[in-house]
């Protein structure tokens, strides 16, 4: 069989340089300088060293690595649940000390009060900064509708599919009209057609709402499918490994799957987060009989 050959990752066409050039003229949104993080026990666990990056206006940046790399305690410290052992995080030149309505967070678990119906989900944080009134469900109701599920306003939790629960998820941190939103694996518990829906809707909220969005995911796919950067990250402790501009032209389509961008793309992820292990690294035993090989 003969093997494709897929251009070099960085390369980029025109179109889609000039897209760069403009991202990096916009303003600095979220800025890293130096971050660490050391959990401490009987054996301190450093989950995190030397962290730099920032991350401009409206720009989609995809987090990736193996487990253990630090990808959700990065996101916890950018959403203020966790404190740095070293460096910083700033959020528009100000440090982040503490959870913030600047940041929306959404999660891969059903985080919905299962007592509170989609429409008073989605005002419990505009109650909380704006106060209650026919105001504050007018603007849930737009939310939702704005996320498709106007229908099921009076809808429970428990009644909503897991695509359903994600959009009120999205609608209600996008209510408080945040500077940044903050999403750990949201689709990862979602089926593949739920999930590729999820995806082209959260592209429409992105290109219409003035929203910076920072996304972890381990879909290769769906990283490259999604993203203007992809911030890969190497474990034990969690560092940078590789920065990729994403060369893929927008506006994305499912259609961009199998073209050559998309691939070569995926192909230097794989390599980054899944390295072929030599022959003398991986396990010698052997638990067949002589002569069953299955390859």
């Amino acid at each position: 069989m003969n093997t494709i050959k897929l251009p070099d990752y960085r390369l980029q066409s025109a179109d889609v340089k000039q897209r760069f050039d403009k991202l990096k003229q916009r303003p600095i949104e979220l800025s890293v300088e130096g971050l660490g993080k050391v959990f401490r026990g009987k054996k301190d666990v450093e989950s995190l060293r030397d962290i730099n990056l920032e991350v401009h206006n409206r720009e989609f940046l995809i987090v990736l690595g193996a487990s253990g790399c630090g990808k959700s305690t990065l996101m916890r410290i950018l959403a203020g649940f966790e404190t740095p052992s070293s460096g910083v995080a700033k959020l528009q030149g100000n440090e982040i000390h503490g959870a913030g309505p600047d940041r929306g967070m959404v999660f891969q678990s059903y985080t919905l009060f299962p007592w509170l119906t989609a429409k008073q989900n989605v005002m419990f944080g505009l109650e909380m900064t704006v106060g209650k009134g026919a105001e504050t469900e007018s603007e849930a109701l737009q939310w939702l509708s704005f996320v498709g599920l106007e229908r099921f306003a009076d809808s429970y939790p428990h009644q909503l599919s897991g695509g359903m629960k994600q959009r009120v998820a999205i609608a209600r941190a996008l209510a408080n009209k945040p500077r940044i939103l903050l999403m750990d694996e949201p689709f990862g518990a979602l089926d593949a057609q739920s999930r590729a829906q999820m995806q082209s809707l959260l592209l429409q909220i992105w290109s219409k709402v003035d929203i910076t969005i920072i996304f972890i995911t381990h879909d290769l796919d769906e990283a490259v499918y999604l993203s203007d950067r992809i911030l890969v990250l190497e474990p034990n402790p969690g560092r940078i490994a590789e920065l990729i501009e994403n060369p893929v032209a927008r506006p994305r389509s499912l259609d961009q799957f199998l073209q050559p961008e998309f691939l070569a793309v995926k192909k230097r992820l794989e390599k980054l987060i899944h390295p072929r292990m030599d022959e003398e690294q991986a396990p010698v035993f052997k638990m067949t009989k002589k002569g069953d090989e299955v390859e």
